[in-house]
């Protein structure tokens, strides 16, 4: 069976949060709700060079849903594909789901009283299209597909520089 899965490699991503900005647009997101969010790591120093990192944080569509086993109504649900979905019309906004994720992925939303996260763009997907963030991302920094291709992470070819190599390189 294929699951998808979205996948974020730091060593491209530039920090222009362009995927939160596709996410928000798409889905309609109120100020502080975020399904995917990038954060700042740094300035480090690694030897002579200072760098700034960037990391992601978004719902993983986790094989056991902790989120799924803490609701008391049922409104998350796994879908065969992987993909986890948060039922607006079952939500009673209890926020036991927000308390048991590990990763910080739902997102209490105050104009309706109820909890959402990333559904992967469930629509698009349905319709042969990428999910809005990776579809946006200029850098390639997400990815999307069969997370069974993932088991390793993607490597760069012998010789083949990262878009952040390249743009250094300028």
């Amino acid at each position: 069976m294929v699951k998808k899965a979205l996948l974020f490699n730091p060593d491209e991503c530039l920090g222009c949060f362009a995927c939160e900005v596709a996410c928000k647009q798409e889905h309609g997101l109120q100020a502080g709700e975020h399904w995917i969010r990038i954060f700042k790591e740094g300035p480090i120093k690694t030897g002579r060079k200072w760098a700034l990192k960037f990391i992601s944080r978004r719902c993983r569509h986790c094989g056991r849903p902790a989120c799924q086993e803490a609701c008391p109504v049922g409104a998350i649900s796994k879908r065969s594909d992987g993909i986890v979905l948060f039922s607006e019309e079952l939500c009673i906004g209890c926020k036991d789901c927000i308390e048991v994720c590990p990763f910080g992925a739902p997102q209490y939303n105050v104009e309706k009283d109820i909890v959402r996260a990333c559904n992967l763009c469930v629509e698009r997907i349905d319709r042969g299209l990428k999910p809005s963030c990776v579809h946006h991302c200029p850098t390639k920094a997400l990815s999307f597909g069969d997370c069974n291709s993932y088991a390793t992470p993607p490597r760069k070819r012998e010789g083949e520089q990262s878009y952040i190599d390249r743009e250094r390189m300028r």
